[in-house]
């Protein structure tokens, strides 16, 4: 039929559907069939007769990325738009005529929900819709993994699923191991780890068998490796020794433990005009000496290759701004070193889960598309970590004494969407740091202080439950003043104060 459609049917005929993968044949009916056996009915988009209805279904195969060509006529000017960043058209208009096309394009979805987004063709004069497209793309299949791998040696069986599942919840060794020297601090080797604490305590295994009756079940060692080396990064052996007997105090009570390169500031604080080749050399050596140490320990022992790397401002000063290109790259490719480095020193570690962390170890960093997790030549043995002090005013500096709605509805999509990403893509997480300063200057006083502090703490842990996420607490064994007082358990005592012990069933609120 040639010429301007009756009124009662829309401005375009013809209507088809190319699938980029496929090529379908359709048969080519006349207009007045296509108007009797499909006018004004909501028709999916599948090889067929021509379909002459305003509203279109178009339910994608799988999903991956993917175009499809819409071909149709027009008796007007017509616009087309899309209602979802991840569904875009093109072109975005065009002039009336036979075989007009729009082709949509979808981007690959990586959650573990389908998604629906609509594709609009309307006249430019008036907005008369032309026609409406639903385009609804399946979620991402996931194969689960498996929490054991037979084929795996004795003790090391757990996969990186299956680890992260045992773990309960965490504690961090902070401001201990990872301490440095400054004029007039102790500059012995095995006394380092006291520099920053008050009182000077020395890590026990009488601590870790408390934090264990306490609820914990695996402990993170930050440690500072370079103020114990030389130049080239060759640790001192008194001290990697000092660094396994604390480990052992842990693994000895069937605790899991984390040792990470920590405050290692000539990698983790990036000055301009850095040399990256000769910061992955030593950082090669360093992490070939540590895997070599430790390759005999099971999978009780996660090995983590950084935490917090950012970069320095030209007068020295930290930059936690957002990272550039540049940054990203260089955080990839020290984490693909990380991975090469302790697998290639075998033993244990051909099987062992280890952890490498994006830029700042933020989660915002790690949420976007320039961070990407290295590869690996053992399947399910990785785990991303990442920090949570979010709202940071709050969680860190208490220049904010309480917790809002939203302050609670940003965590929550956070997590969320760091679910989305990795853990329902088979990427287990560890939340290496979360924690909330002890509050002394609240205008309402410190027992509401301590409430919120709880409520704040039992949330995070809550919401990180959710999606299989263990957290582990950052403790400095700082309580006095108005610094960043994340102080929970007494290390001279082997307890928690009154105050702390508030906070601690927050912690253990939060799991159940």
């Amino acid at each position: 039929m040639a010429g301007t459609p009756p009124k009662s049917v829309p401005a375009f005929t013809n209507f088809i559907v190319m699938k980029n993968k496929l090529l379908y044949l359709f048969a080519i009916l006349s207009m007045a069939f296509t108007f009797m056996a499909c006018g004004g009915e909501n028709e999916e988009i599948t090889p067929g007769p021509e379909i002459t209805t305003t509203d279109k279904e178009l339910k994608l195969a799988d999903s991956d990325a993917s175009n499809t060509d819409v071909s149709f006529s027009a008796t007007e000017t017509w616009k087309a738009a899309s209602d979802a960043d991840w569904c875009t058209v093109t072109p975005t208009q065009g002039t009336s005529g036979n075989s007009k096309k729009i082709t949509i394009q979808v981007d690959q979805n990586i959650s573990s929900d389908a998604r629906t987004a609509h594709v609009t063709v309307k006249t430019i004069s008036g907005g008369k819709l032309i026609m409406n497209v639903t385009v609804i793309q399946p979620e991402k299949e996931v194969k689960p993994s498996a929490d054991t791998d037979a084929n795996a040696p004795e003790g090391m069986k757990l996969t990186a699923a299956g680890l992260v599942k045992s773990i309960k919840v965490g504690w961090n060794l902070g401001n201990t191991c990872e301490a440095g020297i400054w004029d007039g601090w102790n500059d012995d080797d095995l006394n380092i780890e006291t520099n920053w604490l008050s009182p000077k305590v020395k890590t026990s295994k009488a601590m870790f068998t408390a934090l264990k009756e306490a609820g914990f079940n695996a402990i993170r060692v930050p440690v500072r490796w370079y103020v114990h080396a030389d130049d080239n990064l060759t640790i001192n052996d008194r001290w990697m020794a000092r660094i396994k007997e604390i480990v052992d105090y842990a693994v000895s009570q069937d605790m899991y433990v984390i040792v990470n390169s920590h405050h290692d500031n000539w990698y983790d604080r990036l000055p301009v005009g850095y040399d990256e080749a000769a910061i992955q050399n030593k950082f090669k050596n360093m992490w070939t000496q540590i895997a070599t140490y430790f390759k005999d320990y099971d999978e009780h022992l996660i090995l983590s290759g950084t935490n917090e790397v950012i970069k320095l401002n030209g007068d020295g000063s930290e930059n936690w701004g957002s990272p550039n290109d540049e940054n990203y790259k260089f955080m990839n490719n020290l984490n693909q070193l990380f991975v090469n480095t302790v697998r290639a020193t075998g033993g244990n570690n051909a099987w062992r889960c280890i952890m490498v962390q994006p830029w700042a170890c933020s989660p915002t960093n790690a949420l976007s598309s320039k961070f990407t997790m290295p590869t690996d030549t053992k399947e399910g043995r990785l785990i991303l970590e990442y920090h949570c002090y979010d709202p940071y005013n709050y969680a860190t500096q208490k220049t904010q004494h309480e917790m809002s709605q939203s302050d609670y509805t940003n965590i929550a999509n956070n997590f969320s969407k760091i679910n989305a990403k990795f853990v329902a893509n088979c990427i287990p997480v560890i939340m290496g740091e979360f924690g909330s300063t002890q509050d002394n200057s609240y205008s309402k006083g410190t027992s509401a202080a301590d409430k919120i502090r709880a409520e704040y703490l039992a949330f995070v842990v809550k919401e990180a439950k959710k999606y299989n996420i263990p957290g582990f607490y950052w403790d400095n064994y700082a309580f006095n003043g108005d610094g960043e007082n994340f102080g929970l358990f007494d290390r001279q005592n082997c307890n928690f104060s009154a105050r702390a012990q508030i906070a601690l069933q927050g912690i253990m609120d939060g799991l159940k």
